[in-house]
């Protein structure tokens, strides 16, 4: 057994198919059937159940599989880790940015993080909070910033800045005197929303069932700019961090929420127990320090 087999091995039970595998990996089918042929007679067991018309791995190759992933995985690190002894930070992040946080405080990490340390290459990724967290878990982003805390055991958490929301509304609603608000008092407005791939959509929701109501929402989006539109045009309510709101609050009314206090927590996340290499250690205290340094947004809203 080598690791090329594992790789052929791992490629066709996720693809569920001989003939897909075949032309991700571009190598020809017969020469798959072998490969496995050749696996399958040196563990002395049958790795795929092709009895009938329904693909699938047998019991032995499902612990062979979940095996597979783990050495791969290992393999992998190994040669990162090679690749990490020289003596200058080099190297290349791939760094997850869901749309909303990427716009706030990024812009300053990078500028940091890229006068210290040139020789690194950034790749940003872009998406929606809960993808961004399964892609990190997937080893195939080094780090994202994230809304915490995260539902994933599989992600080690670090909290960088934290900010309350507030109550964002039209600029004629009915409570527009008031100094602040309950969510309660919402709960007959129509409500805006972000998409439900932002970990944000369901902060609002968990946020207005803690006060006995389902929120009746009749916009979603993946642009909080566009959100924030829709609520100066009077098409309904909605809850934000202060900091952005703070940022373009222009012909709205923006109210604290005295019923509840809701955190934006933001934090920095990596693949648990996954080795980090120099660059991606001097990353994470990169941003660690530029958000200390710039911890005044606290006091926005």
């Amino acid at each position: 057994m080598n690791i090329r087999e594992l790789e052929v091995f791992k490629t066709i039970a996720d693809c569920k198919s001989f003939s897909k595998a075949s032309e991700k990996l571009f190598i020809a089918q017969p020469s798959l059937t072998k490969t496995i042929q050749r696996l399958e007679r040196n563990l002395g067991v049958k790795l795929f159940d092709r009895s009938n018309r329904i693909f699938r791995l047998t019991d032995e190759g499902e612990l062979v599989y979940e095996k597979a992933i783990i050495m791969l995985q290992q393999m992998k690190e190994l040669s990162i880790e090679l690749e990490d002894t020289t003596k200058n930070i080099q190297g290349h992040l791939r760094v997850g940015l869901p749309q909303i946080i990427g716009t706030f405080f990024f812009p300053q990490v990078a500028k940091a993080f890229s006068q210290a340390f040139s020789e690194v290459t950034i790749e940003i990724v872009e998406d929606g909070g809960l993808t961004i967290e399964k892609l990190v878990e997937k080893g195939e982003i080094d780090v994202a910033f994230v809304v915490i805390p995260t539902k994933s055991k599989e992600l080690e958490e670090q909290l960088l800045f934290e900010a309350p929301f507030v109550a964002c509304l039209p600029e004629n609603h009915i409570l527009q005197n008031e100094q602040s608000i309950t969510l309660s008092q919402l709960q007959n407005d129509d409500w805006i929303s972000f998409d439900s791939s932002f970990a944000l959509s369901q902060v609002i929701l968990e946020s207005c069932c803690k006060e006995n109501f389902v929120p009746n929402t009749v916009y979603k989006t993946t642009q909080w700019d566009l959100l924030m539109a829709l609520v100066r045009h009077d098409l309904g309510v909605t809850i934000l961090p202060s900091p952005l709101v703070k940022v373009h609050s222009q012909d709205l009314c923006i109210k604290r929420i005295s019923s509840q206090y809701i955190p934006w927590k933001i934090g920095i996340v990596v693949k648990k127990n996954s080795y980090k290499t120099r660059a991606l250690k001097a990353f994470l205290k990169t941003a660690s320090n530029v958000i200390l340094v710039n911890e005044s947004y606290d006091e926005m809203g």
